[in-house]
């Protein structure tokens, strides 16, 4: 496959979905090691930075991996659990007994990046609706959460005076979208300076990725949300039934 140098998608961007491509349709199997940064520079006839970008991505996913000396590989796979059901930040604290407040950091309609409509089916710069928000609980930081969502259904949303306590809920009283199917993945990471300072944490204080794509009762794409967990006070619950 070959990079569209005059397409509004990112080189980078591109050159990692062509090497995921490579990994789920199982031409590199787990185990397996790539070719080098310099192949794959002469293969796709683009830079040393795109080629690293790409494959700094795919290896943050747990997709490759990088043996010193040795090379890069691709990861065995990890164990994953599920379905589980869907429930808001908001639903799933109030099951735990506990109380959750959020401090919105960003609301406005602004332009998709080539990531962002990758993930909701849109076209880059078609309108989406930011919704930044950091989440209490009992009044402790627990997360940052940043949800993209399709401007075309969800007009007025940017406009919203009043806190959004519960997004969800607000989707399916304003709107009639009811979030219905979603896949989530959970990486784990070191908070940054600047995320360690928002939720009242050391710098490099473990911490959890976390992004989830929704679709509603229509099979509808609706949200793309990207988030950031304090991993000393959060933890992954499965119920599990044979």
């Amino acid at each position: 496959m070959a990079l569209l140098t005059e397409s509004p998608v990112p080189l980078h961007y591109q050159l990692r979905e062509i090497l995921r491509e490579q990994i789920a349709s199982g031409k590199w199997r787990p185990g397996d090691q790539i070719p080098t940064i310099r192949e794959l520079c002469e293969l796709y006839g683009v830079s040393r930075t795109t080629v690293v970008q790409a494959l700094g991505a795919l290896a943050q996913e747990g997709l490759l991996i990088r043996r010193q000396g040795k090379g890069i590989f691709v990861a065995q796979p990890k164990i994953e659990h599920g379905p589980v059901r869907l429930l808001s930040f908001t639903e799933e604290i109030s099951r735990r007994g506990q109380t959750t407040s959020n401090r919105t950091l960003t609301l406005a309609e602004t332009l998709a990046t080539a990531e962002v409509a990758a993930r909701l089916n849109l076209s880059p710069g078609d309108p989406v609706v930011v919704l930044e928000r950091l989440r209490l609980v009992d009044g402790e930081p627990m997360g940052v959460q940043k949800a993209f969502l399709p401007a075309r259904l969800f007009p007025g949303l940017a406009m919203t005076g009043e806190p959004i306590e519960s997004l969800y809920r607000l989707l399916q009283d304003r709107y009639g979208v009811i979030p219905t199917k979603a896949i989530e993945t959970y990486e784990p990471i070191r908070l940054d300076r600047a995320m360690a300072t928002l939720l009242g944490v050391r710098p490099g204080a473990p911490g959890f990725s976390v992004e989830r794509i929704t679709r509603d009762q229509h099979g509808r794409l609706i949200e793309y949300v990207v988030s950031v967990l304090r991993g000393d006070r959060y933890r992954v619950v499965l119920e599990l039934e044979r």
